[in-house]
């Protein structure tokens, strides 16, 4: 939990007045039936510790992922797995990170005491990461962190960039948290990667695609086993509970109910973006279910006045005042937010 420190995420409903909340980038169609059955009839197993190996879960998981089930380490929550991740790597060189991106990679970083070099996206290219980076003196560093769809940008990573970057031998941790809300959510070849760089760690969850963020689950891949048992001794035995554990082993049979929800998503998407971009607003094109604003008006200030809030973005590492970002939601609650920022601006 946090302590005398003020929460630098999204979805902090609970110290605002808030109606709509576009500041978490959740599935806006929630958690589908079958995981909510399967959630509600673990209550009477939590008398027993949860599997601490996680069997069930990561045999489907290799399913699903075409790797084998040792190459899976799953965490309470894609969080806990950054942090498993930064307390496994040397102190004695920096990490590299792709910037501007999620908070926690940072965070975990410093709570390892491990200390951070940037590589800054530019706003003038649209926040791509391109070849360039791969001028960086890559054994300068510990391990590169890069998000593909980026937070809060949307934009992912080419394939073959990702290839590159992992051919340099440096430990990469991709985060892929949120691939599974674009619309190809099979644009890298994981197994492949995998077999090919064993120094390459990708993350996943279950949080945004399956709305279930207050069960924290989430996963890690890699063909290196003893990383990932270095990993795994940085977090506690029990870590996965009972009800997370069902919980996924349900979504993963959820395929068509994910799809489904993902081709409503990039409708509304791609409608929230021309019209926000008819009011003169700059938007950024994201591929995952959250657009990246940028507009003179204080967005953030002016809609949480009227009960909805949106993710101010000046909190990251270079942006700045003016950036925000806002998830999709239900077509209702879209047109009710496109309504309120028009009102803003006149």
């Amino acid at each position: 939990m946090l302590l005398n420190e003020k929460n630098p995420h999204g979805g902090d409903t609970y110290t605002h007045k808030v109606t709509l909340d576009f500041s978490a980038n959740i599935n806006p169609y929630g958690i589908p039936e079958t995981v909510k059955e399967a959630v509600i009839r673990s209550v009477d197993s939590c008398t027993a510790y949860p599997d601490p190996y996680c069997l069930k879960l990561r045999r489907k998981l290799a399913e699903k992922e075409g790797v084998p089930p040792d190459w899976i380490l799953c965490g309470n929550g894609a969080a806990e797995l950054i942090y498993s991740f930064a307390y496994s790597l040397s102190k004695e060189k920096p990490a590299f990170v792709v910037s501007p991106t999620f908070s926690e990679y940072q965070a975990s970083l410093s709570a390892a005491g491990i200390e951070a070099d940037h590589f800054m996206l530019s706003e003038q290219n649209g926040f791509v990461l391109d070849s360039s980076i791969l001028n960086t003196d890559f054994s300068r560093y510990s391990a590169l962190f890069i998000c593909t769809p980026n937070n809060p940008t949307g934009i992912t990573v080419r394939p073959d960039l990702i290839a590159e970057l992992a051919g340099t031998g440096i430990k990469l941790f991709c985060d892929m948290c949120f691939l599974e809300l674009t619309s190809n959510p099979y644009k890298y070849d994981i197994p492949k990667l995998l077999e090919k760089y064993p120094n390459l760690v990708i993350l996943k969850a279950f949080t945004k695609s399956f709305a279930i963020p207050g069960l924290r689950l989430g996963y890690v891949l890699c063909s290196c086993s003893g990383f990932l048992n270095t990993m795994s001794k940085k977090a506690p035995c029990w870590n996965v509970s009972i009800p997370a554990q069902n919980a996924g082993c349900a979504a993963l049979d959820c395929k068509e109910w994910l799809s489904d929800t993902v081709k409503n998503i990039k409708c509304e998407r791609d409608k929230m973006a021309s019209s926000l971009f008819s009011m003169g607003i700059k938007v950024y094109p994201g591929e995952a279910n959250y657009l990246l604003l940028h507009s003179d008006t204080d967005l953030y200030t002016r809609l949480l006045e009227r009960g909805i809030m949106v993710r101010d973005c000046s909190n990251y590492r270079g942006l700045g005042k003016g950036f925000v970002r806002i998830a999709i939601r239900l077509p209702q609650e879209n047109d009710q937010l496109m309504a309120a920022i028009k009102e803003v601006l006149e």
